[in-house]
């Protein structure tokens, strides 16, 4: 049966530019291979920049549950590619071929005839080998706890983690202040890198590895901190995280309590004389230490204050990662942690559980959007709406909840609670998209919601998202007052009225563009000229277009040359830019 899925919905799930270019690319028949099995559609769209790019979109009751394109697009909702496929899907259900599924496919076959199929592939895959193993071994231990990994044979060398730490911390030798200073950004991302492989040793089980990687970090980057203009903070990030992989490899590392008071009086200092430049987060580490993985300090030598949800995660993360799954819900219970404990619960099937927690305990819309995908994702699509809808009137930003919710009400034929989804996703974070579609929905209603969206808008700071909704409705005068109000700074947002209401509003526009020419010649600087021969030309359109062509003639024959030219200002740029100023101010602008 097809899925109850509009172009109105599609243009919900995308920005403007990719729907049309998309609905573009279906036009010109781009895409091709289509087929369906079950609810998977899979299908390829060409491209310019690739022979083809694969598509994969998994609907379900509600719609498009997960969609998947090849291509690097990564600016907000789906790409064109998708929005060509799913145009394709919608208006002609039939050029999708229908396969059966692998449940299907692979049912007739016994035993025997599955391994000599595996095996085949395999022959023909070898990189296959390695996700089978990984696969079957994890679903044979499935409900064993994952024993800690011994000490490894194969020590990880202090002594050239040292070398390249320090390798990088003397990259911005030679540079004076101001030319290092731009470039700690770079540093610091080649020092995350190292961080990450600890995180890599620690996800592998081996906590002895990331705990000599985390340590060195801290103590050779300490060691230069004095060094460094970290005015924009970068430096002092980096050292807050590595707060919480480095409890984890601590607690991971099942240190003796020789090993752990040796660290203790090693990282004492360090993370002391770092508190004294204001990074505060690192005395979590020294309790991982002092405490281990009990609760309570072993005696009266913690006297400093730390952050516990840091050491609860960790805890947690290790519990996790060895499958520990009753010691890992107990805790998630005891601490608080209610959104872990719901999602494992998900995990493992007990989705009565999940929900009866979750009805409970959430509190943050943003959570109930997390459990709310988690259940639909496993195909509990009705307890998924639910802790959705409920999601509305919790704390927090409910934009990203709305609008992950509006289009599946809409799609299930529910137009009033889709609706209150995207009206609760404007009122966070209003749009001209989200606008046009609660317009859309409302129909004869639209009289009594539009005044409070409008309310919204004007009570909000987002004056770009009211002068667009402005001049959508052709609302010209009031599209100018917003302009005329965020003037004196939001250069762009004139621009961008003036272009629309230039035919409507000449008047304003010559001001306008007048005002933000001189101000631009004004700062007698070159890379400002180009700018502001653009606003001439804005000028002259306007002059054009209210019908005083006569008056814009009577400009000096210099001024109209250089507007048509606009790159060629050059060489004795100041002394025409200077013309300019005069030629403009000459020109009577009343009406």
């Amino acid at each position: 049966m097809t899925k109850k899925i509009t172009e109105s919905i599609l243009k919900s799930l995308s920005s403007p530019e990719s729907f049309a270019r998309g609905h573009e690319l279906y036009q010109s028949d781009a895409v091709f291979d289509t087929f369906r099995q079950g609810d998977l559609l899979t299908g390829k769209c060409e491209s310019s920049s690739a022979p083809f790019y694969q598509l994969n979109v998994q609907l379900d009751e509600d719609g498009i549950q997960e969609a998947f394109c090849t291509c690097p697009y990564d600016w907000g909702g789906y790409c064109k590619h998708i929005i060509a496929l799913m145009l394709t899907y919608i208006h002609n259900t039939n050029a999708f071929i229908e396969q059966k599924s692998i449940e299907e496919l692979l049912s007739p076959l016994d035993k025997d005839a599955l391994v000599r199929l595996i095996a085949k592939m395999v022959d023909k895959k070898p990189d296959l080998y390695s996700w089978l193993q990984t696969a079957i071994s994890a679903v044979l231990t499935k409900s064993q706890p994952v024993r800690p990994r011994s000490k490894r044979k194969t020590e990880v060398s202090k002594t050239e983690y040292k070398r390249q730490i320090q390798s990088i911390l003397h990259s911005l030798r030679g540079y004076c202040m101001s030319e290092a200073y731009w470039m700690m950004g770079g540093m610091v991302d080649q020092l995350d890198h190292i961080r990450d492989t600890a995180c890599e040793f620690l996800e592998a089980e081996d906590a002895q590895g990331a705990l000599v990687i985390l340590t060195t970090l801290l103590t050779e980057v300490s060691g230069s901190f004095e060094q460094f203009d970290d005015s924009d903070g970068e430096l002092g990030g980096f050292f807050s995280e590595l707060a919480l992989p480095l409890v984890e490899a601590i607690l991971s590392a099942d240190l003796s309590k020789t090993e752990s008071r040796s660290l203790f009086k090693e990282l004492e200092p360090v993370i002391e004389e770092l508190s004294a430049y204001g990074i505060d987060d690192l005395d979590v580490i020294l309790a991982a230490l002092n405490r281990g993985w009990s609760d309570e300090a072993p005696n009266e030598l913690e006297d400093y204050d730390f952050d516990e949800t840091i050491l609860i995660e960790a805890k947690l993360n290790i519990l996790d990662r060895q499958n520990r799954v009753e010691e890992y819900l107990k805790l998630c219970l005891e601490t608080g942690e209610f959104r872990r404990y719901i999602l494992k619960q998900i995990e493992l099937g007990e989705f009565e559980k999940a929900v009866e927690v979750a009805w409970k305990t959430l509190a943050q819309a943003s959570d109930a959007l997390i459990v709310a995908k988690a259940l639909r994702d496993t195909g509990r699509l009705p307890d998924a709406l639910r802790l959705a809808e409920k999601g509305l009137d919790l704390d927090g930003s409910k934009h990203d909840l709305g609008v992950w919710l509006g289009p599946i009400e809409e799609t299930q034929g529910q137009i009033e609670q889709a609706i209150q989804a995207y009206q609760a996703a404007f009122t966070s974070l209003p749009s001209l998209e989200l606008y046009s579609t609660l317009k859309k929905l409302s129909g004869a209603n639209w009289g009594q919601l539009r005044p409070a969206l409008i309310q919204t808008l004007q009570d909000s700071h987002h004056t770009d998202a009211l002068a667009d909704v402005y001049l959508f409705e052709e609302e010209w005068d009031q599209a100018i007052g917003v302009a005329g109000k965020d003037g004196e700074w939001n250069y762009p947002l004139i621009e961008k009225v003036a272009d629309v209401v230039l035919s409507f509003r000449p008047y304003w526009v010559i001001q306008a563009s007048r005002k933000q020419a001189e101000g631009l010649i004004a700062k007698t600087q070159s890379k400002y000229y180009a700018a502001a021969v653009r606003w001439l030309s804005k000028m002259k359109q306007a002059y054009l277009s209210s019908g005083r062509k006569a008056e814009w003639f009577s400009l000096p024959r210099w001024v109209k040359k250089h507007l048509s030219a606009p790159t060629s200002i050059t060489g004795r740029a100041e002394k025409v830019i200077t013309l300019v100023i005069l030629g403009v101010r000459s020109v009577s602008l009343k009406r």
